[in-house]
């Protein structure tokens, strides 16, 4: 019995490792132990606030085609009220249909970053403002990036509103 929870928690944690990108270790090379690559946090965190004012900017000018470039080729949009949007060019469209429909302002708030040099995840919140300045929605939301041709995009996007949906209470 004691091998076999040895087992599980060994396996727990190797997957853990993986999954988050864990160095359990230092890396051997020779006769000396190199020690583990550091991931430099204020860069990812820096490169994730420039792209995401880049989404701001695009969406207060209009620019679906700046707001999508800003995701990777094979992203996935998951607004509220809606099937999922993959791909980039799908997530143009919508996002040009999101603008037509009167959205003029994104305000987003980066709460927390989380990863490794293989993938980043983000928390925050977002309100979006009609042409008008008048607030339409605010919500939360988890983006996942990852490195495309060398930069940081946006590869899964999930936000909901905390608003309630009209007519409910």
């Amino acid at each position: 019995m004691i091998k076999k929870i040895t087992l599980l928690a060994a396996a727990v944690l190797a997957v853990g490792a993986a999954i988050t990108g864990c160095n359990t270790g230092s890396t051997k090379t020779g006769d000396s132990v190199a020690a583990p690559i550091a991931f430099d946090t204020v860069a990812a965190r820096k490169a994730v606030d420039t792209v995401n004012q880049q989404v701001m900017d695009g969406v207060v000018k209009g620019d679906a085609i700046a707001v999508a470039n800003c995701y990777s080729s094979d992203a996935s949009f998951m607004g509220a009220n809606g099937p999922a949007i993959n791909g980039r060019k799908n997530i143009e469209t919508a996002m040009i249909g999101m603008m037509k429909s009167g959205i003029g302002k994104l305000t987003v708030n980066t709460l927390h970053l989380w990863g490794t040099e293989n993938g980043l995840a983000e928390e925050g919140t977002y309100t979006m403002a009609a042409k008008d300045g008048k607030q339409i929605d605010k919500g939360k939301y988890i983006v996942l990036w990852k490195k495309e041709d060398g930069k940081w995009k946006i590869f899964r996007d999930c936000a909901n509103s905390d608003l309630p949906l009209p007519g409910s209470k």
